[in-house]
């Protein structure tokens, strides 16, 4: 039969915070709505298709750029 009073107390880690989340990052969302906003900005410019995915692809590394600064400013807090 084990003998569970013989055995070794385990360490609680100090810096361990249970309820504590994750911020979600900005990035995913920057690049959306930079995209979208770009893509309609080559549709109202009555561009061919390539014209459409180049402000597609434009808009998306704005996006990417600038939620990577959103990130940086919300870490300051």
């Amino acid at each position: 039969m084990p003998q569970s009073k013989n055995r070794k107390a385990h360490k609680h880690h100090a810096d361990f915070v249970p309820h504590k989340k994750e911020r979600k990052s900005a990035v995913s969302i920057a690049m959306i709505v930079c995209t979208i906003l770009a893509f309609g900005i080559a549709r109202f410019a009555e561009l061919s298709v390539i014209g459409l995915v180049c402000g597609a692809i434009a808009g998306a590394v704005i996006g990417y750029f600038g939620g990577k600064e959103m990130d940086k400013a919300f870490d300051k807090n």
